[in-house]
């Protein structure tokens, strides 16, 4: 794949572009400060994200989280009305996106990612993931093709483990 590379005109950018309505991880960074200071910041996030690469490991204090609980809708003394949010570090985020822009640039541009692969790629929401597959479902059934289909919902099978957990792999 080749070496993933960053630059500090590239953190700049990432760190103009965190939302200030946004809460801070563990480290108590808030997006709004780090924006106000995008321009002295830059420099040490992209020789910290370089070592990183180059250590292949990831600061510790990023493996931690502050889990809070948000209201999904029903009543609000019911606890599988709530989800569990993690909140990570801001420079965590911004260095996970870099990786995955250059990760999913690599594979678009060798093309070893299907045009039926959806929901992390630009233009190729997980509608319109369904939507095809309806079409294709729709076209096999018009033209008398048995069609046999297994749904999954691996939404109940993410949400039951423990946030700890995840943390910890």
């Amino acid at each position: 794949m080749g070496d993933i590379s960053f630059d500090e005109e590239t953190v700049l950018q990432k760190l103009g572009k965190l939302r200030d309505d946004k809460a801070a991880g563990p480290d108590e960074l808030v997006p709004r400060f780090l924006n106000l200071i995008k321009q002295e910041l830059a420099c040490p996030p992209t020789i910290l994200f370089w070592s990183i690469m180059q250590s292949e490991s990831v600061p510790d204090d990023w493996k931690v989280a502050n889990i809070v609980l948000e209201h999904k809708g029903g009543s609000r003394n019911m606890a599988s009305n709530y989800r569990p949010i993690s909140l990570t570090s801001q420079l965590c985020k911004i260095f996970e996106t870099l990786v995955r822009n250059q990760v999913i640039e690599f594979l678009e541009s060798n093309q070893l990612i299907k045009d039926s692969q959806h929901g992390f790629r630009k233009g190729s929401s997980c509608l319109i993931n369904r939507l095809t597959f309806l079409d294709k479902v729709l076209h096999s059934v018009n033209q008398i093709y048995p069609v046999d289909i297994v749904f999954l919902d691996l939404a109940k099978a993410f949400d039951k483990v423990p946030h700890q957990r995840l943390l910890e792999s």
